[in-house]
Parts: structure tokens; C-alpha cells; sequence
């Protein structure tokens, strides 16, 4: 049964109230003063659903004992006796944190109104506080998840690119988020040159698991036979495991390539990337998109294209974090970027990606709203 504390120093008081209490399913604790009701609270919080005090009494004062049982447990209800037109007093206690005050002669109906309504606050607050826990508890847990997925996630990024005999590279990673979509490599085999870049479209978690199965796949260029059709080989592999295997909602953009360190040659695919550029002299050569975006359809065909390199020439690649940095509420776009090339195009591939990276920030006010990857590679020998 609930428990009710009534304090009261008019002994008629206490014992007509535990009384009509027990009478109506109530188990009752009964003070004679504000100190002994304070000990009581104290040692049987707890248990108790309500306290019912006076606010005349000699010794404490009913705000004195309101003050100090809220502080023991602030959920509680307290519902107050005060003298006829007391009203000062009656607001000086819902002040303190009473839910309700009774004037002096008071009809047992209203007291066990009040006393319901005491508890079922107490009640809600208590739920309140489970859920606020509970909500504190999942978010600290998706927050650990989330720091996991961004420290295996980084571990994954090339903390620096490989010097190579015949190329110069240069690269730019910022993630929006702490756990982003983007990725990128470059690394040799005996006969060539393998490098890609992609940008899963999502954010979090969800991005972090769908880019490390991407890079999964694309690492396996260094162990397929060392031939142009590889990349092909891979693209036909992604593509069928997020069809099947991820959320429907999940695709990505990619852009691989290889280039025979013997001829010269750059063989590449691209799955729905926006076009990225081969920079010759004062000419940008564009490399547009040869298939629909990983994970939309299960039978795609990923043409292969190529072009002859010369020394000299930079591969520029990136993703959109880069075209979609916003200035004065629009989209500065691939115009944009283009232009931006142009205008440093003739600056070695380090200071090319720089330069596209720091134009680019420029015009965002300093800040991107999408991860941004710049990756530049150019033929030395």
C-alpha cells in the first residue's frame, strides 16, 4: 500500500488523518513535529509515496521542512495544511516545491485528491528520469560505436602516400563528420600504377561500414593479375556485394585507374564520379563517368576507357565534397572548380591540390559541408 508521512503538531490531527488514510488503502507515518518528521523522511524515504505537513508548527516551520525533505529526495510530493486566508504563506510553499496546499478546516476528499495527484507526479517524474538514463545510456553507447567506426575508419586512410620512381603525388582529406564516406589509395605493382578514390553517400556509421567494404574490394587490385581488366574484375564485385548485401538507400561513386608504367597508358573506370581531369600543357582533358554508381543495379556493365600520358601530365581526382561547398546559398559547382584548375593547372601536382583545396575553402566562408578528397598524381619520367 503507499505510504504517507503526515507531520502535525495536534495530536486529534494526526490520529483523524491516519485514520481516514488507512481507511482509503494508505499506510501512514505520523510526526509530532518538523525535526521528528525529517528523521522519519530520512530514514524512510525510499518507502514513502507523499508527505502531508502543517505550516504552523513550533520549532520548524513547514517551508523548513519542505526545504529539507526536497533536498533528501526533490520528487516527492509535498502537500501543505494552511490556516484560513494564509495566503502568503500557501504561496511561499508551492515557491519551495510544494505540488498543493489545504486550508484549515479541509474535506478528506480534497486531501486524498491531492495526495493522488503528489504521487502520480512523483510517479512520472520518476519514469522521466528512466528515460533520460535510458536515452543518456543508448546515446553514450552509439557515440562509443560512432568513435570506433572513426577510429577504425582513420586507421584505413593512408597516413601518407608512397614516393614513387615515375609519379609525383599529392593528396587532401577532410571529413565533415567524425566518421565520413570518403576513401582513397595509390600503390604500385610491378607493371603499374593502381590508384582510386570514392564517396559513399551517407554519413556515420553506416558510411564507415560501407567504405571499408568498398576499400576491401579495391585493395584487391594488388592481388589480381597485374592487367588492365582487374579493374573491371573489382567494380563487377563491389557493385554485386552492395546490391545484395547493404541497405538499398547505400551507393557510392568511385573512380579507379591504373597506368602500365611502360607505356604510359591510363586505363580507368568510373562509376557515376563526376568527371575528373587529365591537365596537359594549357589543355584539361575530362574523364567522365563510364557506369551507373556502385550498388544501384545488379547487372552493370563498367566500360573501360584509357588515354596516353605524356611527362608532365597531372590526374587531378576528387569527390563532390569539393563541388558543393556553398557560397551565398547555392552550390559553387564543377564550372567553378574547373575554373579553378585552369587557373593553377601549370603548379606541380602538390601545389596544384593545395591551391584547389584552399580557393575552394575560400569561397565556403571556411567551411565544407561534405567530406572532401583531392588526390593529384603526375608522370615525372
Amino acid at each position: 500500500m503507499p505510504l504517507v508521512l503526515v507531520i502535525d503538531d495536534d495530536p486529534s490531527i494526526l490520529d483523524n488523518l491516519e485514520f481516514n488514510l488507512k481507511l482509503h488503502g494508505y499506510d501512514v507515518l505520523k510526526a509530532p513535529d518538523g525535526y521528528s518528521g525529517i528523521d522519519i523522511f530520512k530514514c524512510r524515504a525510499p518507502e514513502i509515496d507523499a508527505v502531508v505537513t502543517d505550516m504552523k508548527m513550533p520549532g520548524l516551520s513547514g517551508l523548513d521542512v519542505i526545504k529539507n525533505i526536497l533536498e533528501i529526495d526533490p520528487d516527492i510530493g509535498i502537500i501543505v495544511f494552511t490556516g484560513h486566508g494564509d495566503t502568503e504563506n500557501a504561496v511561499a510553499a508551492m515557491r519551495e516545491g510544494a505540488v498543493n496546499y489545504i486550508q484549515k478546516p479541509f474535506k478528506m476528499d480534497n486531501l486524498l485528491l491531492s495526495i493522488e495527484n503528489a504521487m502520480e507526479k512523483r510517479k512520472m517524474l520518476k519514469e522521466n528520469k528512466i528515460l533520460q538514463k535510458n536515452r543518456l545510456e543508448k546515446t553514450r553507447y552509439l557515440q562509443e560505436l560512432h568513435d570506433s567506426a572513426q577510429r577504425i575508419l582513420i586507421n584505413y586512410i593512408p597516413k601518407k602516400l608512397p614516393e614513387f620512381d615515375m609519379f609525383d603525388t599529392a593528396c587532401i582529406y577532410r571529413n565533415y563528420e567524425k566518421v565520413g564516406g570518403d576513401m582513397y589509395d595509390v600503390y604500385e605493382t610491378e607493371r603499374h600504377l593502381y590508384f582510386y578514390i570514392f564517396d559513399v553517400a551517407s554519413h556515420g556509421i553506416l558510411a564507415a561500414v560501407n567504405t571499408l567494404i568498398i576499400k576491401a574490394h579495391f585493395c584487391a587490385f594488388k592481388y589480381h593479375p597485374s592487367n588492365e581488366n582487374s579493374i573491371k574484375t573489382v567494380f563487377n564485385d563491389v557493385n554485386l556485394e552492395l546490391c545484395k548485401n547493404t541497405s538499398s538507400s547505400v551507393f557510392a561513386t568511385a573512380f579507379a585507374g591504373c597506368i602500365d608504367k611502360q607505356s604510359k597508358r591510363l586505363y580507368y573506370i568510373s562509376a557515376g564520379h563526376i568527371d575528373q581531369y587529365i591537365i596537359r600543357n594549357d589543355c584539361l582533358i575530362a574523364l567522365p563517368s563510364t557506369g551507373a554508381l556502385l550498388g544501384s543495379f545488379e547487372n552493370v556493365s563498367y566500360d573501360i576507357k584509357s588515354h596516353q600520358l605524356e611527362r608532365g601530365d597531372k590526374i587531378l581526382l576528387f569527390t563532390d565534397g569539393i563541388t558543393e561547398v556553398r557560397c551565398n546559398d547555392s552550390v559553387i559547382g564543377t564550372e567553378c572548380i574547373k575554373k579553378i584548375i585552369e587557373k593553377n593547372k601549370e603548379k606541380p601536382v602538390k601545389q596544384l591540390v593545395d591551391s584547389v583545396y584552399e580557393e575552394a575553402l575560400t569561397l565556403s566562408d571556411g567551411s565544407f559541408d561534405d567530406d572532401t578528397t583531392i588526390l593529384g598524381l603526375q608522370v615525372t619520367k
